[in-house]
Protein backbone atom coordinates (compact mmCIF):
# COMPACT_ATOMS: atom_id res chain seq x y z
CA UNK A 1 0.00 0.00 0.00
CA UNK A 2 1.02 3.97 0.28
CA UNK A 3 4.11 4.13 2.27
CA UNK A 4 4.67 8.13 4.23
CA UNK A 5 8.18 7.18 3.63
CA UNK A 6 7.51 6.86 -0.27
CA UNK A 7 5.62 9.92 -0.55
CA UNK A 8 7.63 12.44 1.33
CA UNK A 9 8.89 14.85 -0.65
CA UNK A 10 8.29 13.18 -3.96
CA UNK A 11 5.54 11.22 -6.26
CA UNK A 12 4.43 8.49 -5.05
CA UNK A 13 2.64 6.27 -7.87
CA UNK A 14 -0.24 4.34 -6.42
CA UNK A 15 -2.13 2.90 -9.17
CA UNK A 16 -1.79 1.85 -12.49
CA UNK A 17 -3.08 0.16 -15.38
CA UNK A 18 -2.76 -3.92 -15.16
CA UNK A 19 -1.61 -3.78 -18.52
CA UNK A 20 1.33 -1.48 -18.15
CA UNK A 21 3.86 -4.26 -17.72
CA UNK A 22 5.99 -1.16 -17.32
CA UNK A 23 5.08 -0.06 -13.66
CA UNK A 24 4.51 -1.94 -10.74
CA UNK A 25 2.04 -0.39 -8.09
CA UNK A 26 0.35 -1.45 -5.08
CA UNK A 27 -2.92 -0.94 -6.83
CA UNK A 28 -3.50 -2.36 -10.19
CA UNK A 29 -6.69 -1.53 -12.30
CA UNK A 30 -8.38 -2.32 -15.41
CA UNK A 31 -8.31 1.49 -17.02
CA UNK A 32 -5.62 3.52 -19.17
CA UNK A 33 -5.24 5.58 -15.38
CA UNK A 34 -2.89 6.20 -12.88
CA UNK A 35 -2.38 8.52 -9.72
CA UNK A 36 0.03 9.70 -7.92
CA UNK A 37 0.54 11.47 -3.76
CA UNK A 38 2.93 13.42 -2.40
CA UNK A 39 3.64 14.84 0.88
CA UNK A 40 5.33 18.10 0.73
CA UNK A 41 7.79 20.03 3.48
CA UNK A 42 7.29 23.80 2.80
CA UNK A 43 9.32 24.62 0.00
CA UNK A 44 9.56 21.65 -1.09
CA UNK A 45 9.44 20.78 -4.94
CA UNK A 46 8.35 17.65 -7.02
CA UNK A 47 7.79 17.50 -11.12
CA UNK A 48 5.48 14.77 -12.65
CA UNK A 49 6.18 13.93 -16.26
CA UNK A 50 3.20 14.06 -17.74
CA UNK A 51 3.53 11.79 -21.17
CA UNK A 52 1.63 12.88 -24.99
CA UNK A 53 -1.83 12.38 -25.08
CA UNK A 54 -2.03 12.29 -21.26
CA UNK A 55 -4.37 15.12 -18.85
CA UNK A 56 -4.30 15.30 -15.32
CA UNK A 57 -6.61 15.99 -12.69
CA UNK A 58 -5.19 17.75 -9.65
CA UNK A 59 -6.33 17.80 -5.81
CA UNK A 60 -4.38 19.58 -3.38
CA UNK A 61 -5.39 17.89 -0.22
CA UNK A 62 -4.07 19.74 2.54
CA UNK A 63 -1.88 22.66 2.47
CA UNK A 64 -1.18 25.08 -0.33
CA UNK A 65 1.10 24.29 -3.94
CA UNK A 66 2.06 26.25 -6.89
CA UNK A 67 2.00 24.65 -10.04
CA UNK A 68 4.39 25.36 -12.34
CA UNK A 69 5.17 28.74 -10.74
CA UNK A 70 1.87 30.24 -11.60
CA UNK A 71 -1.53 28.53 -10.49
CA UNK A 72 -1.76 28.29 -6.98
CA UNK A 73 -4.36 25.89 -5.48
CA UNK A 74 -5.29 26.17 -1.55
CA UNK A 75 -6.84 23.34 0.66
CA UNK A 76 -9.04 21.45 -1.48
CA UNK A 77 -8.64 23.11 -4.63
CA UNK A 78 -8.46 20.74 -7.58
CA UNK A 79 -7.32 21.72 -11.40
CA UNK A 80 -7.54 20.22 -14.61
CA UNK A 81 -4.33 20.26 -17.02
CA UNK A 82 -4.35 19.03 -20.16
CA UNK A 83 -1.45 18.22 -22.12
CA UNK A 84 -2.81 19.20 -25.73
CA UNK A 85 -1.00 16.52 -27.39
CA UNK A 86 2.45 16.91 -25.77
CA UNK A 87 4.52 15.93 -23.19
CA UNK A 88 5.25 18.13 -20.27
CA UNK A 89 5.85 18.47 -16.63
CA UNK A 90 3.71 19.39 -13.94
CA UNK A 91 6.33 20.96 -11.42
CA UNK A 92 4.57 21.08 -7.68
CA UNK A 93 5.63 23.29 -5.13
CA UNK A 94 4.71 23.40 -0.99
CA UNK A 95 3.93 26.87 -0.64
CA UNK A 96 2.05 26.77 2.73
CA UNK A 97 2.26 23.28 5.21
CA UNK A 98 -0.95 21.81 7.44
CA UNK A 99 -0.10 19.95 10.63
CA UNK A 100 -1.55 16.32 9.19
CA UNK A 101 -2.24 13.61 10.57
CA UNK A 102 1.22 11.92 12.45
CA UNK A 103 2.35 15.27 13.60
CA UNK A 104 4.32 15.99 10.06
CA UNK A 105 3.35 19.22 8.46
CA UNK A 106 2.76 19.21 4.64
CA UNK A 107 0.83 19.94 1.40
CA UNK A 108 -0.63 16.78 0.70
CA UNK A 109 -1.59 16.26 -3.06
CA UNK A 110 -3.41 13.77 -5.31
CA UNK A 111 -3.18 13.61 -9.37
CA UNK A 112 -5.22 10.95 -11.60
CA UNK A 113 -3.77 11.21 -15.08
CA UNK A 114 -5.69 9.75 -17.68
CA UNK A 115 -6.07 9.66 -21.54
CA UNK A 116 -6.66 13.05 -23.22
CA UNK A 117 -9.86 13.39 -24.52
CA UNK A 118 -10.62 16.72 -26.48
CA UNK A 119 -13.49 18.71 -25.02
CA UNK A 120 -13.32 16.58 -21.73
CA UNK A 121 -14.18 18.16 -18.04
CA UNK A 122 -16.54 20.64 -16.56
CA UNK A 123 -17.51 23.39 -19.27
CA UNK A 124 -20.02 25.13 -16.20
CA UNK A 125 -16.94 27.18 -15.02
Amino acid sequence: GGSAELRKNQMQHLVSNVMDKSTSTPVEISQETDCYVAELNLGAEVTLNLPAGKMAYFLCIEGEVKLNKEATLKRHDAAEIMGNGETGQIKIQATEVEKVEGGDEVAHVLVFTMKEVNGAGRKDI
